[in-house]
Order: C-alpha cells, then sequence, then structure tokens
C-alpha cells in the first residue's frame, strides 16, 4: 500500500516539476489527455497566488520543494522511511548513523530525482518501439509529461539519462546509502553488505558504480511492464463497472506501451495474447540483464 501511495505522490510532483519548464500561455491543450491534468496544477497555483505571491513557474516550484519535504516526513512517520531500489537485487537505505533531518530531507529529494529519471528511461523506451511517424494522443501527453528531457534531440537522450543516473547513483553512495542486504545469487563471499559500494580500490568502486548505475538505467525495462499492466487492469476493470473514460484512457496507452507490437484489428481477429506475449518477453530480457549485471558487481 506505502508502494502504491508514493506511486501517485510521486506522479503528483512530477505535475509541479513540469509547470515549471511549461508556460501556459504559450501552450494550446486540445489533447484530453493534458486539459484535466493542466487544470488541476492550475487550480492549486491560482488557489496558492493570494499566498506566495510570485509567478506561476516560481510557485511550482515552491510548492514542489514543499511537498517533497512533506512526502518524506509523511513516509517517515508512516511508512518504511527512504530506501531506493536497483531492480529486483538490491535495496537501499541510508545508514543507522545517517538520520539528521536535514539529510532526510536530502534523501527524499534523491528519491524523486531517481523517480524523474526512470520516468525519463521509460520515455526513452516508449519512443525506441513507437511505429514511425503516427504520433497518438496518449504518446503526445506522456512526450508532454516527460518535458525537459523530451525536448533534447533523440541522438542525444541515452547518454543523458545514463550521465544521469551515474550522478544520482554516485549521489546516493556519497550520501551514506549501504544495500540492506546482499543476495546470494551467486555463490561469492560478498563480504559486509555496509562496505561493499564503499571499500576497496578506487578503480573498482568506479566500475561497481557504473554497473549499479546501468542496472538503475534498465529498471525502464520493469517500469515498461508494470505500465502496461497497469493499462491492462484498467481496461478490464472499465469493461466491468462501465468506465468509458478509464477504458479509452487504457486502450490508448496500451497501444503507447506496446509501441509498433500493437495489433490494430482486436475487434475481428478475437482475444488479442500480444500484451501478454510482450510482458514476458520484456521481463525475461529484463531480468536477464539485472542478473547479468548484478553477477559483474559481485565478481572481483
Amino acid at each position: 500500500m506505502i508502494v502504491y501511495l508514493q506511486l501517485i505522490v510521486h506522479l503528483l510532483l512530477v505535475l509541479l516539476w513540469l509547470r515549471i519548464w511549461v508556460k501556459p500561455a504559450n501552450e494550446f491543450y486540445f489533447n484530453p489527455f493534458l486539459s484535466g491534468t493542466t487544470r488541476l496544477v492550475d487550480s492549486v497555483l491560482n488557489f496558492m497566488r493570494p499566498v506566495l505571491m510570485l509567478p506561476d513557474q516560481a510557485a511550482a516550484f515552491v510548492l514542489l520543494a514543499f511537498f517533497c519535504v512533506f512526502k518524506t516526513l509523511f513516509f517517515l512517520r508512516f511508512g518504511n522511511g527512504v530506501f531506493l531500489t536497483f531492480g529486483t537485487i538490491f535495496a537501499f537505505e541510508p545508514a543507522p548513523d545517517k538520520d539528521a533531518f536535514s539529510l532526510q530531507i536530502l534523501y527524499g529529494t534523491l528519491q524523486f530525482g531517481f523517480f524523474l529519471v526512470r520516468l525519463w528511461t521509460l520515455a526513452l523506451l516508449v519512443r525506441l518501439i513507437a511505429p514511425p511517424k503516427r504520433l497518438t494522443r496518449a504518446r503526445e501527453a506522456f512526450t508532454f509529461f516527460t518535458r525537459p528531457f523530451s525536448s533534447f534531440p533523440f541522438i542525444l537522450q541515452p547518454f543523458l539519462l545514463l550521465g544521469l543516473h551515474f550522478c544520482l547513483t554516485i549521489t546516493m553512495l556519497n550520501l551514506g546509502f549501504i544495500p540492506n542486504t546482499l543476495p546470494v545469487l551467486i555463490q561469492h563471499p560478498l563480504g559486509n553488505a555496509s562496505d561493499f559500494f564503499l571499500t576497496g580500490q578506487s578503480l573498482n568502486l568506479l566500475l561497481k558504480t557504473g554497473l549499479l548505475s546501468l542496472m538503475s538505467f534498465g529498471d525502464g525495462l520493469m517500469w515498461l511492464n508494470n505500465a502496461l499492466v497497469l493499462c491492462l487492469a484498467g481496461s478490464f476493470l472499465s469493461m466491468i463497472f462501465g468506465w468509458k473514460t478509464i477504458a479509452l484512457i487504457s486502450s490508448e496507452g496500451i497501444e503507447v506501451f506496446l509501441g509498433r507490437f500493437t495489433r490494430r484489428q482486436t475487434a475481428t481477429s478475437g482475444i488479442d495474447f500480444t500484451p501478454i506475449i510482450f510482458y514476458f518477453i520484456v521481463y525475461i530480457l529484463y531480468s536477464t540483464v539485472q542478473i547479468g549485471l548484478y553477477k559483474l558487481i559481485a565478481s572481483h
């Protein structure tokens, strides 16, 4: 339950982050996927304008900082605190002696940074598998929600993401995050979990950090599968309860996350198993990549 609540909170923070980079006066929202979310952010900013007395972009930044602090304190009180996962293999949390209030706020900001960069990684994967010269409303909205990353030239986006994943990973380790457990997928003496990524030769530590950042980049595949499952669940529930809007969003979302693998003749060809096949292929690819990177990290 806490995980899903964190997901909702981070998505709301993304909307505030987006308003920092978008000027409403220069945008036209003919897309129904955009109009509702932008009106939501506009209503919040309009409500807070007499209090903050700032331009919309500056007010969005202040609100983003405030809610980032608030969500960190909330989950420290009612959740498991700040933790960062790298696939299904590594889970990092702050060391027991790193519990100062200022550090906890920094940890919460770092957690949102990882969420944002992994969302951008998902956007890159969506663009890689998207059919050429076909822009749907859902894909246009997804491109909009991943600004300013989506505004960069496509050829530069992979290198930008790799650099961001590496910077966030090395920041996490330098802030005192340690793996709460070390997995035993292969027989190897890993040593103490608290110093596995902190002690050793400099070149070896740099290599481990680079491989760990690649694991973070590879989490984009898991996000792709999770987004597809979410859309499939929304489509199934909308069929049961008759939610037409959710059905529309889910069907176009499935088309976005399947990309060029989408079948267009599902209405006349019976049940479409393409999403299930796609899910298992991506899952196998994701597991292979993550285990391969883990073996490299755990080796000498």
